[in-house]
């Protein structure tokens, strides 16, 4: 188990220094797109129209996946905005929408 942890706690170290985060464990974004046109991010959050921005600021990678979770009260413009500015930043992930709402 000790060389498991060592090999664990080198690659920790690497993708630190290589400015790396991770999104998540399964390597998924979760942003969360609120009606005051605020994205959520990994405890973050910033303008939904500067979002790909923010996001290469904090080194997130540019490819995997997007699951975005939006508010009921949520303008079609804002979803909009987010996608373009993933897109004018450069990000090429596969973005899924996910509904949270339970079913009637």
């Amino acid at each position: 188990m000790r060389p498991t942890l060592t090999i664990a706690l080198c690659l920790a170290v690497a993708s630190v220094a290589l400015g790396q985060t991770s999104t998540s464990d399964s390597g998924v974004l979760t942003i969360h797109i609120t009606a005051d046109g605020i994205c959520h991010f990994q405890d973050k959050s910033a303008p939904c129209d500067k979002l790909g921005q923010s996001l290469l600021s904090q080194h997130v990678a540019k490819t995997g996946e997007v699951h975005i979770v939006v508010d009921r009260f949520s303008k079609y413009e804002l979803i909009k905005a987010t996608l373009e500015s993933l897109q004018h930043a450069g990000f090429e992930r596969k973005v899924g929408f996910v509904n949270y709402e339970p079913s009637q």
